[in-house]
This record gives structure tokens, sequence and C-alpha cells, in this order.
């Protein structure tokens, strides 16, 4: 991998080098759930503010890489779905994978989702890491498929939900755990 996991990101121009980096994953690891926290069921989550917050992020950040720029003033929509600790590990991220293409955003699904308070959310996500990347040139896939798990931290701020963390967890999870979507 070319960088930590979690959602990465691309360029205009072909890239010298192919990307073979998943979605961007912070260097520090989430605060573990208490005790306390109850897991709920992960069906049926697609309308909690947390879940589509951390979908917005994946969304705008295949738009950046699409747009090939990491400069945050021209990513608006993608900074936006960040908090600025997050923006510290995801900016350059996005710019170590610029060069590449998107289809859409990263495949992902939701496995376990615990709100361990009002204002955080902790998801534990399948995500396509590798293979969903494209050539500009070519179209073709810049690695092979693989699903691995991640976990995401996502937090509100004032009235709005913002992804805080996200960093893979080194688990396994297949196709079948997530949802492609393409632009």
């Amino acid at each position: 991998m070319k960088a930590a996991f979690v959602l990465p990101l691309l360029t205009l121009a072909a890239c010298s080098r192919p990307s073979d980096v998943a979605p961007p994953v912070a260097a520090a690891t989430p605060a573990p759930v208490t005790a306390s926290a109850s897991p709920a069921p992960a069906t049926g989550l697609d309308g909690d503010a947390a879940v589509v917050a951390f979908r917005g992020y994946l969304r705008e950040q295949a738009l950046a890489v699409n747009a090939g720029s990491a400069d945050p003033a021209a990513v608006p929509g993608f900074t936006a779905t960040l908090t600025p600790a997050a923006r510290s590990w995801a900016l350059p991220l996005l710019a170590d994978n610029l060069g590449d293409r998107m289809p859409g955003p990263y495949p992902s699904g939701v496995l376990e989702f615990q709100r361990p308070a009002d204002d955080r959310v902790e998801l534990r996500v399948c995500l396509q890491d590798r293979g969903w990347q494209v050539d500009r040139t070519s179209g073709q896939p810049l690695n092979a498929e693989h699903h691995g798990t991640a976990r995401a931290v996502v937090v509100r701020v004032d009235d709005r939900w913002l992804v805080d963390d996200v960093v893979a967890d080194g688990g396994e999870c297949t196709a079948a755990d997530v949802v492609p979507e393409r632009f």
C-alpha cells in the first residue's frame, strides 16, 4: 500500500505510478468503544445522519479525486465532510492518489454501528479498498479487487455530522458486504 488505509484520491493527468491505496486512513486508532455502548443492528442504518455523513465523505472524496486537485480551497465539498483533525490525514492521502480515476465512491457497507455518546458514532465498515480506482487512460483497475474492514468515527459538530477518523483494522469482508455506486 502506498499510504495508510482509508480513502485515498487522484488527479487529472495520468500518474506515473499507479496507486494501490484504499480509502484514506488516519494514523491514529479510534478510541475503543465503551462497555456501555450497545451495538445496533447494521440493517436499516442508511438514513442515520452519521451513516449519511460517512457516505457523503466517500462520495466527495471520489469527486475530489476525479477533479484532480488536493488544494483544500478547490475541494470544499470534500473538506466540508471532515473535522479539522481529519483534514490533516485526508488531504495528504488525497494528494497521494491524484492521477487515477474513481468510477464512484469506494463501495462500502456498515457492519456494526455504535453510539457511545449523543454526538459520536463509531462504525465498522467493509470497503472495497483496492481494485476500485482505475487508470484514466485505459479505464482498467489499478490493482486486484480486495475488501477489508475499517473503523470510522463520525462526530456531530454543532448541527453537522463530520468524519473524524477512518482506520483500516485488518479485518476481512466480501463484495456481498458493500454496495457499489457509480457516477
